[in-house]
């Protein structure tokens, strides 16, 4: 996010200013779930083109002015403007992590951390393959700082590219304003055509990497920048009536697109060209004028408090997201819109605090205007957060083990030591009651858990060589009895998979021979889904399912077991539709599912469905090392994923198939824990742990009638 404040003949724009604010505040309104204002995140696109236009305009007048570009200078500016505001919220996220969040948040925060001050937290986060509008997991608390590393990197170019053409301006005598104008221009127009091009290709084919990339979206910063150069020509000037339509449009359309986008917008690609152009139609709109008569637009929104808010938006950007994400990480859960709400005006008054005692010491003070002296901030802010995150880490680690020691969960007639796989139906209600009331009382959180801490987000089982997704294999892997003569098969996705554990226990008992097909991200309706973070069918799915059907029927196995959860995307239709109506989703879902179990009727002697297990309402990592106590980390099931796993159960009965249910070891009496024992049964919020899918081994045997 831009925080550079450019001034002009007549001092700093007002309508800029006021553009700022608006940008931040769909931000802010998007991220604390405003409702109707879910598109609130073109707040950063506003942003980008204000970023261009100002910056474009600094360096455009100063090659005309000198016939070159100070990169020194250049760069010493920035690092007075965006180092300070951002290295104190760094510091003070790692530590509120450090001291509040456990070890494993402090990991993960500190990692990002890190990648934020080196101005490389896109490439980060999309190497992560981190989805910005996802909502099964916590978001880091600086995330957003992906959009202050696309201008960085941006600017590690821009400037040079300006060099160059000044340069060559100066070099071949050619007039200066004009010359550099149209040099500068044609060097914008073909940036603009490679990254939107960029842009809208891997949007639709990976929306999350798309989404923070810099090349997908260098074309907006050039937007801006376009402006600039055509608005500081000499003999400029719109007539009042254009100044008016265009203030008004640009309204209009960062207006529409805060209103009418959302999640399942593909994002930016050409989606984006709505904010940016508003944003640019505001920008030439006041270049000239700013009064009411000649842009009412620009009058409307250089109102003072917007302009104050606008002063405070680079500052506002940066500390809005720590403080709506951090408190819910410490909570475990969701917050209540009222408690966001408190907090995002919190982050208004932190934010004018920052730009009074951290912005403008550093912009004003002579000490810093030396430029050599301001480019220091650079390795001084690395230098900074890397200290912090040496402490912060140990200090983590220290507040875990300072807990002292607490015993596992135990009921009556269950055995302390037993070995996975080996507790009955029976003896494991009894250890799922007594963890429901250990919780309810205030139980302490076992030393010692199984997996331990650290190890939760590996816990996920192995699939060797038959794993689906990662390669394009489609060999099979037997597993269990090699020998035997009963075959079972398991159809799923990442759902199914997390019972694999409980079944290779299942089989080293009942003597069956075992085939996984499963593919995560692949759910087992027959329909055609969104390939994961884009918008384009997921095409590897669609033949996924008609392989593992063929294979099936050339296996005929005794028993197919499926296991998969709901379609939260969209579905493609066969003529070429993209659905995203949630009750027509859960149509084609059903129907998906009836006809799957109908073609699998005649392949197999048994078709069963392995009801979806519940969804945890807290995150267990985070909140078993935040808490000291396990009813901080009780949950209630979600009911949207009881009705989706309903769904799934009366597809299968329409068609004949038996349904399985294991929803009594995850909840009792509506309650669920996330310890059973000193077992954690979920290593995110809706996949089980490998180790509580072993424990589960006898009753499921006994339920699909293997033992």
């Amino acid at each position: 996010m831009e925080a550079v404040t450019k001034k002009v003949t007549r001092g700093v724009r007002g309508d800029i200013q006021g553009l700022r604010a608006i940008a931040v505040l769909t931000v802010l309104a998007a991220h604390a779930g405003l409702p109707h204002l879910a598109g609130g995140y073109v707040g950063v696109d506003v942003f980008f083109v204000i970023s261009g236009f100002l910056i474009t305009q600094q360096l455009v007048r100063e090659g005309e002015r000198d016939g070159r570009v100070s990169l020194v200078s250049f760069y010493a500016r920035r690092a007075r403007r965006i180092l300070p505001a951002a290295t104190v919220v760094l510091l003070a996220t790692v530590a509120y992590a450090a001291a509040r969040l456990g070890v494993l948040a402090t990991r993960s925060i500190t990692t990002d951390a890190l990648w934020a001050s080196a101005f490389a937290a896109n490439i980060h986060f999309a190497r992560e393959g981190t989805d910005y509008f996802q909502q099964g997991q916590p978001p880091s608390p600086l995330q957003h700082f992906w959009s202050l590393a696309v201008e960085e990197q941006f600017y590690l170019v821009w400037p040079l590219l300006v060099l160059v053409c000044a340069w060559l301006v100066h070099r071949r005598r050619v007039d200066g304003a004009r010359g550099l104008g149209r040099v500068v221009l044609a060097v914008l127009g073909v940036v603009i055509l490679g990254s939107l091009a960029w842009s809208i290709y891997s949007t639709h084919h990976s929306a999350a990497s798309a989404y923070f990339s810099t090349p997908a979206r260098a074309w907006e910063l050039a937007i801006g920048a376009v402006c600039a150069v055509v608005v500081t020509r000499d003999g400029f000037r719109l007539p009042v009536w254009a100044s008016q339509v265009l203030g008004v449009l640009g309204l209009l359309l960062i207006a529409y697109a805060c209103l009418a986008f959302g999640a399942d917008t593909p994002f930016p690609g050409s989606a984006a060209l709505v904010p940016v152009i508003g944003s640019a139609a505001l920008l030439v709109a006041g270049t000239h004028a700013e009064d009411r008569r000649t842009n009412l637009a620009g009058a409307l929104i250089a109102r003072r408090p917007l302009r104050l808010v606008g002063d405070w938006s680079y500052s506002l950007y940066l500390w809005h997201f720590p403080l709506l994400v951090l408190p819910e990480l410490a909570a475990g859960h969701a917050l209540s819109w009222q408690l966001r709400l408190g907090l995002a005006l919190a982050a208004v008054a932190i934010s004018a605090l920052s730009y009074r005692f951290v912005e403008n010491p550093f912009r004003r003070a002579r000490t810093w205007r030396v430029p050599w002296r301001a480019v220091v901030l650079y390795p001084l802010s690395v230098a900074l957060v890397i200290g912090c995150i040496s402490c912060a880490r140990p200090y983590a680690d220290h507040v875990l083990q300072a807990r002292g020691q607490h015993a596992a969960i135990t009921a009556r007639g269950v055995p302390a030591d037993a070995a996975p796989g080996s507790l009955s139906g029976k003896q494991l209600h009894r250890l799922v009651r007594s963890s429901v009331r250990a919780a309810l009382h205030d139980r302490a959180v076992p030393t010692t858990l199984d997996p331990a801490l650290e190890e939760l987000e590996s816990s996920n089982a192995d699939l060797g060589d038959c794993d689906y997704f990662e390669t394009d294999s489609r060999e099979l892997c037997a597993r269990g009895d090699a020998d035997a003569t009963k075959t079972v098969v398991l159809l799923g996705n990442s759902h199914g998979r997390h019972w694999t554990p409980a079944l290779d226990e299942i089989a080293a008992t009942a003597h069956v021979k075992l085939y996984y097909l499963v593919m995560s991200q692949c759910t087992m309706s027959l329909v055609t889904q969104d390939a994961m973070n884009s918008t384009e069918p997921f095409t590897k799915c669609a033949d996924f399912h008609e392989w593992a059907l063929s294979t099936i029927r050339a296996l005929h196995p005794d028993e197919v077991i499926v296991s998969s959860n709901p379609i939260g995307s969209a579905i493609h239709t066969s003529d070429g539709e993209r659905v995203t109506d949630p009750t027509r989703m859960r149509e084609l879902e059903s129907a998906g599912y009836v006809d799957l179990f109908r073609r699998l009727r005649p392949l197999t002697k048994r078709a069963v469905l392995l009801r979806d297990i519940p969804q945890v309402t807290a995150y267990p990592g985070s909140c078993l090392a935040t808490h000291d106590h396990l009813r901080a980390c009780l949950s209630h099931r979600y009911e949207w994923q009881k009705e989706e796993a309903d769904l799934q159960a009366d597809a299968a009965r329409t068609a004949h198939a038996d349904v399985v249910s294991m929803d009594d070891f995850f909840c009792q009496k509506g309650w669920c824990p996330v310890v059973v024992g000193d077992v954690i049964t979920h290593r995110d919020r809706s996949h089980m742990t490998t180790e509580y899918s072993a424990m589960l081994a006898q009753p499921l045997g006994h339920r699909l009638g293997l033992l």
